[in-house]
């Protein structure tokens, strides 16, 4: 089968996040599957089944399949167009355990993904205490979804500076937790981070899923649709999203890194 490797949410190599993308040659199980995201150690590797003119989709990180991965559905698509296994002139449409999701090149010739977005609500949970020990006075509010934290801080300086233990972020969520706040310098609009240690990612550099939930908190929050976004990790990488009904576009570039041929023989 042929595998790659992409990052996604930049236009220079070595930048944004890397992702495996496995196109199938014939269908594997959820233990071959694992066994390559692990042996990959990428924050998540993908897998692609052609279904007719639609495309299956599964992600795995190095230790669990995850049920919604932005940057491996970039990296996805990218290779579907520019391996020649998919004409750029027509829409990708991927079956996922997250629904349909549509991919289209747009017109500034990045890859467009269409994703179910999710508001965040008020923290229910037994962790506050260890929460306000971690982030401090700049903690503006604490929400969830299921199986993620998502913590607003007041200013992008205080996510960048942020500096959370990974051993105290596996006890606050199932699954990560993710930061934010409002960019005051005009660059971008808001800047976030993840930390996702029980994924087996001590740091996500990019998170397309997390803005399917922090774009419809700060479209209420700013009353505005369309905003530019930066995820502050070690690596970087930039997005665009747009707030359209209860669904978000992530608009997103990617380069290939390389391709090779893997056997499981």
């Amino acid at each position: 089968m042929k595998l790659y490797q992409i990052d996604s949410f930049t236009k220079a190599k070595f930048k944004g996040n890397p992702a495996g993308v496995c196109i199938l040659e014939e269908r594997l199980n959820k233990d071959q599957m694992q066994a390559i995201a692990s042996e990959m150690n990428l924050s998540e590797t993908a897998f692609i089944e052609k279904k007719g003119e639609r495309y299956g989709l599964r992600w795995f990180t190095p230790a669990s399949e995850v049920p919604l991965c932005g940057h491996a559905t970039l990296a996805s698509a990218f290779v579907l167009f520019n391996e020649g296994f998919h004409s750029k002139n027509e829409s990708i449409f991927f079956d996922t355990l997250s629904g349909e999701l549509m991919v289209n090149i747009n017109s500034e010739g990045a890859l467009s993904m269409d994703f179910p977005g999710k508001v965040p609500v008020a923290y229910t949970g037994n962790h506050l205490d260890l929460i306000r020990q971690e982030f401090g006075e700049s903690i503006q509010e604490i929400l969830e979804v299921p199986n993620e934290l998502i913590v607003i801080l007041e200013s992008s300086e205080a996510v960048k500076n942020a500096d959370p233990s990974s051993d105290v972020i596996a006890k606050l969520s199932k699954y990560g937790v993710m930061i934010s706040g409002w960019d005051h310098s005009g660059q971008y609009d808001f800047v976030s981070r993840y930390f996702g240690p029980n994924l087996g990612i001590k740091e996500d550099p990019v998170t397309g899923f997390i803005h399917t939930i922090l774009s419809p908190y700060w479209a209420k929050m700013k009353d505005q649709q369309s905003f530019k976004c930066y995820q502050a990790s070690e690596r970087g990488g930039e997005l665009s999203t747009e707030v359209k009904g209860n669904r978000v576009i992530l608009n997103g570039n990617a380069v290939k890194i390389f391709e090779t041929d893997l056997s499981l023989d």
